[in-house]
């Protein structure tokens, strides 16, 4: 799997606009709308440099730009998928380039991620199938994976059973690094290394 490194940074810049859509929009009802977005951060910006901060504010500044910049691009990408309001539409838009935001979804990829985002429901017999899946490529593994860590719950239901986030992320790992859907240094692949052994602990 050839991915270049100017590619992998701009998926790096997706992937921190989807963790401060998830993490700090959402939780606070931010709506994605360009304005919305870029009057949150100004705010935040505000806040930040009442205090006699360390940080100069030019630098500070550039922060909160960057942030919101990630944001907007963002939501403007998720919205050319539909709505922007949709979890599934922003995690597509992050985890695709440009030239292949427009293709579908392999496999029954979609479905079982809208499941599991809006149901915390597991579909084993989808499940099943993309794990013997010979047809999935990056940008399904990348939705595969950022799908389960932007999850926030614990336990997903399994067919009127239960199972652990961390079983299934755990599992798609596995999956995507023994298909090797992605490179080692892939910021997804990364991430989700990263949020196992946060929920090992």
């Amino acid at each position: 799997m050839s991915v270049s490194q100017e590619e992998l940074m701009y998926i790096q810049s997706q992937l921190e606009g989807l963790e401060s859509i998830f993490l700090e929009l959402m939780p606070f009802g931010v709506e994605l709308k360009r304005q919305q977005v870029q009057d949150y951060y100004d705010k935040r910006f505000e806040q930040a440099t009442r205090p006699t901060a360390n940080v100069a504010e030019t630098e500070l500044r550039r922060q909160f730009n960057t942030k919101a910049n990630q944001v907007r691009n963002l939501v403007d990408s998720a919205e050319s998928l539909g709505d922007a309001g949709n979890k599934l539409n922003l995690i597509r838009a992050a985890a695709t380039l440009p030239d292949s935001r427009s293709k579908p979804l392999k496999g029954n990829t979609g479905p079982f991620c809208q499941k599991l985002l809006y149901e915390h429901r597991v579909d084993k017999e989808a499940l099943d199938e993309i794990l013997a899946s010979k047809e999935l490529g990056t940008t399904e593994a990348r939705v595969l994976l950022a799908a389960v860590m932007f999850l926030v719950a614990e336990e997903l239901d399994l067919d009127g059973g239960k199972m652990h986030v961390r079983e299934l992320l755990g599992r798609l790992i596995d999956f995507v690094t023994g298909a090797a859907l992605l490179p080692r240094n892939d910021p997804f692949l990364a991430e989700a290394k990263c949020a196992l052994e946060a929920m090992k602990e």
